[in-house]
């Protein structure tokens, strides 16, 4: 895998993947990563678990609201105020659902939530992303020939997830949300690819984050089932380091023709459903 020798900036930076693809950045080589998140104490514990490693990079903060425009606006903004630029952004913030219900019955008010953070949120953050990186001269990465066909002005990661394919039963909000994600990246994708800035997402497998915690076992035909881990290949959740090794790939230019896709990382789950995501 190639050097990143540019400035990353990451939301939900506090916990979770977002949390591990900070760690990633800084161990690829980045020179300084901004960690956006709601929740500031969790950003102070990331940059303490990256100086702990000892990496040699800059560090900025920022409290950002993912569904706020002058909140996003503001992210975006220091972050090209402290650092002259935006190499590589990945959009990870996002909420599961708390009700499981029926999409008949499901709460408005939740869809409305999830569809305000997981998909508006992306596409907010996506639009004052591209307008700063467009302003930025293409490099290429260190260890890629330097053929300018693959240089970039930047390039954004999307945290989707394998739900944009298919559906987790009563969890009707998440589904769309994640779907809309895939829309959105490959629309804007096709729209930016002139300006030599790539877009992609990442579609996770259930993954072992604070978000699924203990609701990767549940209950099938009144039998405990850990649908989430007997469904795959590798008979376990993915670690979150496993999902941030892959944005780090894409975000660099050994990436350079790799646009508009979204990448499952599920050992192989979604590969052997017949259907929708059963439990």
């Amino acid at each position: 895998m190639a050097a990143l020798n540019g400035v990353a900036l990451v939301t939900g930076a506090g916990s979770g993947i977002g949390r591990q693809l900070c760690i990633a950045y800084a161990r690829a080589g980045c020179v300084a990563i901004a960690l956006a998140d709601m929740d500031v104490n969790g950003i102070q514990e990331t940059i303490s678990l990256i100086k702990s490693y000892g990496f040699a990079l800059q560090l900025l903060a920022l409290e950002v609201d993912v569904t706020n425009i002058a909140s996003v606006k503001n992210m975006v903004s220091e972050t090209v105020k402290a650092f002259s630029r935006i190499d590589y952004a990945a959009n990870v913030a996002g909420v599961t659902t708390t009700a499981r219900l029926p999409t008949a019955q499901y709460p408005i008010d939740e869809y409305d939530k999830l569809l305000n953070v997981n998909t508006k949120g992306v596409l907010l953050c996506m639009q004052e992303e591209l307008q700063a990186m467009q302003k930025q001269t293409p490099t290429v990465t260190p260890g890629v020939d330097d053929n300018p066909l693959r240089q970039q002005r930047g390039s954004i990661i999307n945290v989707a997830s394998v739900t944009g394919f298919a559906a987790l039963q009563n969890m009707m909000p998440y589904n769309v949300s994640k779907h809309a994600v895939i829309g959105v990246t490959k629309s804007a994708a096709i729209d930016h690819s002139r300006d030599q800035i790539r877009i992609n997402a990442v579609c996770p497998g259930m993954t072992d984050t604070p978000m699924v915690g203990a609701r990767n076992t549940l209950t099938k035909n009144g039998k405990a089932s850990n649908w989430a881990v007997d469904g795959n290949g590798l008979q376990r959740l993915a670690l979150p380091e496993e999902i941030a090794d892959v944005c780090v790939f894409l975000s660099g230019c050994g990436a350079s023709y790799i646009s508009g896709s979204s990448i499952v990382v599920d050992a192989g789950h979604l590969a052997a459903l017949s259907g929708g995501i059963e439990r």
